[in-house]
């Protein structure tokens, strides 16, 4: 069972480890993970403000407390808890509307994100020609995702130490489960999220002459085509390609539901009943109620379904 690690404004810390109920979500379509825990406690003085959850010596979540309530109840002082993961300070703070040329990783870390306490980044640290626009309204976390997308085409990620990682690298890991230690496995196919054609005006003087095909909608025998104007909307390429890699992705999705908590990270490839299913990781909902611990995982994937 996790155990937790509260932190008040003066920096005393106090560590709980039954808590009555926890909440625990990580999603790959959201750049924070989510907590939320109940405890029974004694008298806490000062306002809180960071909470650790800890497997052993391992730390599955680290961030900011955005509310704490004290009820009185007859088993004494109830402490419910919501917070979210070190991204949530990138999605909170609104970026200084500007416009650099040749913008750069450390360029970027230098003036936006080591004031918000991130030291670290990895992937490239080259400068690349062209503007990044930075407009009134835009969070320090979509300057960080523009920038990547545009110069890079990676979707950045916020680590639980708090290092920036604008690689793009993906998860070598895998995870086994049998389907008879589990307590339910529901397998969904989506016709519905496929197009078997997209085609591109890319140019201002053209048409939409460039398509771009799924072999995966042709193989299921989908035909659904749309079409994107990337020559006048700020769209490019890229987010075409993007567009189709994502709806190929939400074809099959699998909910897996076990006992206990299961260390998975997001982007772990699943293998079930030992077959590889082409599948991985999107979303990890951790809770602990009086039925005792539950981990569903969701994984979504391109493959045909058998």
């Amino acid at each position: 069972m996790l155990s937790f690690v509260l932190t008040d404004i003066n920096d005393r810390k106090y560590t709980l480890y039954r808590p009555l109920s926890v909440s625990l979500l990580s999603s790959a379509d959201a750049p924070a993970d989510s907590l939320r825990a109940v405890f029974l406690v004694d008298k806490i003085d000062e306002p809180l403000y960071l909470v650790e959850a800890l497997d052993d010596n391992e730390c599955v979540f680290f961030g900011e407390i955005d509310s704490e309530i004290h009820s009185l109840s007859d088993k004494g002082t109830l402490l419910t808890l919501t917070a979210r993961s070190r991204a949530a300070v990138l999605l909170d703070n609104e970026a200084y509307p500007q416009k650099y040329c040749s913008p750069s990783m450390p360029l970027l870390m230098q003036r936006h994100f080591i004031p918000l306490g991130f030291s670290k980044f990895v992937g490239s640290a080259d400068a690349f020609s062209g503007e990044l626009d930075i407009t009134k309204g835009m969070s320090e976390w979509e300057v960080l995702e523009s920038f990547c997308k545009r110069f890079l085409n990676t979707s950045p990620k916020i680590t639980r130490d708090g290092v920036i990682d604008i690689s793009g690298s993906e998860s070598s890991e895998a995870i086994f489960l049998n389907t008879d230690s589990c307590l339910s496995v529901n397998r969904s196919i989506f016709r519905s999220s496929l197009m078997s054609e997209l085609r591109l005006r890319a140019r201002r003087s053209g048409g939409y002459e460039y398509p771009i095909y799924s072999a995966l909608a042709e193989k299921v025998r989908v035909r659904r085509r749309r079409f994107m104007n990337t020559a006048d909307n700020g769209r490019s390429v890229n987010d075409a390609k993007t567009l189709t890699e994502v709806s190929e992705r939400r074809y099959r999705k699998t909910e897996i539901l076990i006992n206990g908590r299961l260390p998975a990270k997001l982007g772990t490839r699943l293998f079930l009943d030992g077959q590889d299913t082409g599948e991985s990781i999107r979303e990890i909902r951790y809770t602990l109620d009086s039925k005792g611990e539950r981990t569903m995982i969701v994984t979504e994937g391109a493959a045909e379904c058998n």
